[in-house]
């Protein structure tokens, strides 16, 4: 016993089975005694039924008499009211069968009033609950006729009074002999009609207002003015968010992708040369015909001396034949002058390219840097890039699920780094294609827009994204496109669906 008696429930093996103990204020303990020792997954779930119960008796054994112990007895009993318990259903089933138990009442029902119209309803057990609809009409012709208080199941009684008459079906379809109601002490607390309880009702039944709201409070009506209004807002919300998902829109496709221009012309470096001079900078803007770059070509050089060394000998051995009278040599030797003197001229031509001049009046996008000079480039090398007016094109890398939906045509903006403070109305021109990089070999799918509006703030390699129009779908599907995609493949690829 000395074991058993602590402050918090115990179990202690007796015999052939299991002792519990509850303690109960004040000073007080409840004893269960069990004729088998139950398994360890159910002796937890067991001492929580044991310290319910215990509080129930405690409560019941008790009257309305002993007022000044009333709060602290409730208190215990809601301290020991586990969680699951804490919901309105299972509360109120949980007191019904206390009152069955401990013979208080045969049944129980909680409620709750809007005005004067029954609120919410909660029934101890299911024969009250298939009787709701009569519960809820009585409530309201007992409000409307002075909140009596008990009725006795009396037929002859019932015949002058509608509310006597609706009390008195109720309790012949229960089986029961009095149906007795409990008020709400104020707006926004609990009511309770409890069957066969005493007058006045006694322990427990007493209390159960009391006890609802000590476990569920509710809430005043002043405490919260905006919670009468959740439900009507919460609906409109989602009635609105449903219009906005389905209202038809064109989907919306962003895209990266890089500016260039629409028109322009290079200066490409006709042989092998090394740079002596660059005249012009990115940026600058030429007209046709300025020189723009100075290169040299040692081995052109040199092969002009010597072909201009092969006239000379040619002529000498022209002039020698000649003095012996051997025209066949003279005209041999001729014929070699003039190859030479076509071959020097013809670099002398390839040396005068060498001097670049700009293919074209406009602004240069681009050129070899100026402090490259020494350096040796190929023949074929882009030396100047003149742009020959404002216009410019977007160059846009697509993925392979936007490709179908974006068609020549195609409207939308553009928005660059650097440019954040405007927006660039851009337009497909040509559909995607696939393009290989002729370096990495990487293949990436590509679409040109035309940039309308373009000003001079625009240049060459500035980077940025572009939004275009595509069909008009429902908003919704154009937000999942990607996880609709996804779904449909991978259906299809594992289950074998098409849809």
């Amino acid at each position: 016993m000395a074991d058993l008696l602590q402050d918090r429930p115990a179990a202690r093996r007796f015999g052939g089975g299991m002792v519990l103990s509850v303690p109960l204020p004040p000073g007080r303990w409840c004893l269960w005694l069990l004729p088998a020792v139950p398994s360890l997954t159910d002796l937890a779930p067991l001492l929580g039924r044991a310290q319910a119960l215990s509080a129930g008796l405690a409560a019941a054994g008790g009257s309305r008499k002993t007022a000044p112990d009333a709060a602290a007895r409730l208190a215990g009993l809601a301290a020991r009211l586990k969680a699951p318990l804490k919901r309105p259903e299972p509360l109120v089933q949980f007191l019904g069968e206390q009152l069955v138990e401990t013979g208080q009442a045969s049944g129980l029902a909680v409620f709750t009033l809007k005005g004067a119209k029954p609120g919410k309803l909660w029934s101890s057990d299911a024969r009250l609950r298939r009787h709701a609809d009569l519960l809820r009409g009585f409530l309201r012709l007992a409000a409307a006729s002075g909140m009596p208080k008990r009725f006795e199941r009396d037929p002859a009684a019932a015949e002058a009074d509608p509310t006597q008459l609706e009390a008195s079906l109720i309790l012949e379809r229960l089986g029961a002999a009095s149906l007795t109601l409990q008020w709400p002490a104020a707006p926004g607390a609990y009511g309770a009609i409890l069957f066969d309880a005493p007058e006045p009702p006694e322990g427990l039944a007493a209390d159960l207002p009391a006890l609802m709201q000590l476990m569920r409070p509710l809430r005043q009506a002043g405490e919260a003015p905006v919670a009468r209004w959740w439900r009507p807002a919460a609906a409109v919300a989602g009635l609105a968010l449903a219009v906005f998902l389905l209202w038809p829109v064109p989907q919306r496709i962003t895209l990266s992708g890089v500016a260039v221009p629409a028109h322009s012309v290079v200066a490409a470096l006709g042989t092998d040369a090394t740079l002596e001079a660059m005249l012009v900078r990115v940026g600058d803007q030429v007209t046709e015909g300025q020189p723009v770059a100075r290169f040299r070509s040692q081995s052109l050089s040199e092969q002009l001396a010597q072909e201009q060394l092969t006239v000379v000998v040619e002529e000498l051995n022209a002039q020698a034949a000649m003095a012996e009278n051997d025209y066949g040599a003279v005209q041999l030797h001729q014929s070699r002058r003039q190859i030479a003197e076509a071959r020097a001229a013809e670099l002398r031509r390839r040396l005068e390219k060498l001097f670049l001049t700009a293919p074209a009046t406009g602004r240069v996008i681009s050129a070899i840097a100026q402090n490259t000079i020494g350096a040796g480039f190929t023949a074929g090398r882009d030396v100047v890039t003149v742009q020959t007016d404002h216009d410019f094109l977007m160059v846009l890398t697509l993925s392979r699920v936007d490709a179908r939906r974006l068609v020549e045509g195609a409207k939308g903006e553009a928005l660059f780094r650097g440019l954040t403070d405007a927006d660039y109305p851009v337009e497909i021109l040509t559909p995607p294609v696939l393009v290989r990089d002729p370096q990495s070999g990487d293949e990436r799918l590509e679409a040109t827009a035309r940039i309308l509006d373009a000003d001079d703030r625009l240049m060459a390699g500035l980077t940025g994204y572009a939004r275009m129009q595509g069909e008009t779908t429902p908003r919704i599907l154009g937000l999942t496109h990607y996880l609709i995609e996804y779904a449909r493949i991978t259906a299809w690829t594992y289950l074998g669906l098409r849809w």
